[in-house]
């Protein structure tokens, strides 16, 4: 994995990217999946059994490689119309949390995909960013991501 700052990867609306399966898990698959490959002479003969092969193994090599190419939320990954990373920079704010508006309707509304963000800022609130930063690297360490974080809020 990419070694940025920890700040690196906080996005506006309080996702970490560590979290992220462009950070923690496709760079592993892929690596596995072309080691796989590679042991088994696939990057020799994989194009007379498949013609497309050749391609495909660009965009594994591509996948390998996610967790230091992404360019993160605030550098730009996701959703280039993304209404929360567009009302946070034209506020200025590092994190909505920062926001006096927090939570708002835009924030809210993508709980129903990310249904622990309005937890997240309010612990950024409370014990401030750094912190909050740190709990985060403790859960990445721990194998947390953020699919396990929906699942946990989908248990109760």
């Amino acid at each position: 994995m990419d070694q940025r700052p920890s700040i690196d990867y906080l996005t506006y609306c309080g996702l970490y990217c560590k979290m992220c399966s462009i950070v923690a898990t496709i760079p592993v698959q892929a690596t596995a999946l072309q080691e796989t490959l590679q042991n088994d002479g696939w990057e020799y003969y994989g194009s007379e059994i498949y013609p497309e092969f050749a391609p495909f193994w660009k965009v594994l090599n591509s996948l390998k490689e996610m967790d230091k190419t992404s360019p993160l939320c605030i550098g730009g990954c996701g959703d280039p119309t993304c209404e929360i990373r567009v009302c946070a920079q034209e506020k200025g704010l590092r994190v909505c949390a920062e926001c006096a508006e927090f939570p708002c309707k835009l924030l809210t509304d993508f709980t129903r995909r990310y249904p622990f963000l309005v937890e997240n800022g309010k612990r950024i609130q409370e014990i401030g960013i750094d912190a909050w930063l740190a709990e985060q690297d403790e859960l990445v360490a721990n194998g947390i991501t953020n699919k396990i974080l929906c699942q946990r809020k989908e248990k109760g």
